[in-house]
């Protein structure tokens, strides 16, 4: 359900790409820190667009280092200085992954799924100890998201709405009381977003292999290209939700990191909408 989150390099100044790769090697050394290396292949782009946008909504200033690593050995980058807040989010990373990666399991995940969860079942042990608030959270999250999967609930509403909580709950456990409403707003449709782009996604695979996707049970389809009859309905939710998430970010004025969050919020996730949805469009339907 991850992925999908990430910037858009030809709109995105070839010195702001670094800033964005800074964050991220700040998080892969917190995470080797805590967690040993194994961890540091599962940090995703997700968790560090959350990782900019908590230091922006904190107004955080940063430090960075030069250093070397495994990726690199020979010449040096740029690394985000470990402070408690890059701490936390590579914590809440293996957290997140490792119950992503249960639900893929659950769901029927391949030989790569398994190996993956089993690989992370020691770093998880350990941040759970670290962040059990979070881990409950996200425990009962997936739990309830299962259970409406199981009764294959016909509502995208209802169900996106359970991983919009979760997302929306992700910023309170790592922020606090430094959380506010348009944070709450932003974070919220972001996690509705993405429970959808991902179900749109991977319609024509859950057909295949049986597995509950919401666009399947809402519209009662038995082939992906049956979707093309409602493509305006479903674009028009899919831009909906979008607009909402625009319109959060703007009431949150940020004033750091701005041409990255921007460029993932404005750019790439709307271009990524389109190219899924581009699968589904009307003239693909008799091809």
């Amino acid at each position: 359900m991850f992925g999908y989150l990430n910037i858009e390099k030809a709109k995105l100044q070839e010195d702001k790409q670094g800033v964005w790769q800074t964050f991220m090697c700040g998080m892969c050394f917190s995470t080797k820190k805590q967690f040993g290396n194994i961890p540091r292949l599962f940090i995703s782009n997700d968790v560090n667009f959350f990782n900019v946008l908590f230091h922006g909504v904190t107004n955080a200033d940063v430090q960075v280092e030069q250093r070397r690593c495994f990726s690199s050995p020979f010449k040096k980058r740029s690394v985000l200085e470990q402070t408690p807040l890059v701490d936390k989010m590579s914590v809440a990373n293996v957290l997140l992954t490792y119950w992503n990666l249960y639900d893929d399991v659950v769901d029927g995940g391949g030989v790569k799924k398994k190996t993956a969860y089993r690989a992370l079942r020691g770093a998880y042990g350990k941040a759970r100890r670290l962040l059990p608030d979070l881990d409950d959270m996200l425990s009962r999250r997936y739990e309830q998201l299962r259970q409406m999967e199981e009764r294959n609930v016909d509502s995208l509403d209802a169900v996106s709405h359970s991983f919009a909580l979760l997302s929306q709950e992700f910023a309170f456990y790592v922020l606090g009381q430094e959380t506010n409403e348009h944070l709450d707003a932003l974070c919220y449709n972001l996690g509705k977003w993405i429970y959808l782009i991902d179900a749109l996604d991977d319609v024509e695979k859950d057909l295949k292999r049986g597995n509950y996707n919401p666009f399947i049970s809402c519209y009662k389809i038995k082939k992906a290209n049956e979707l093309s009859a409602k493509y305006d309905e479903v674009q028009f939710l899919m831009f909906a939700v979008l607009n909402r998430v625009a319109m959060s970010y703007n009431d949150l004025n940020i004033g750091k990191y701005n041409c990255i969050l921007q460029n993932v919020l404005y750019d790439a996730i709307r271009d990524k909408t389109k190219e899924i949805l581009s699968k589904y469009a009307p003239e693909q339907a008799n091809k």
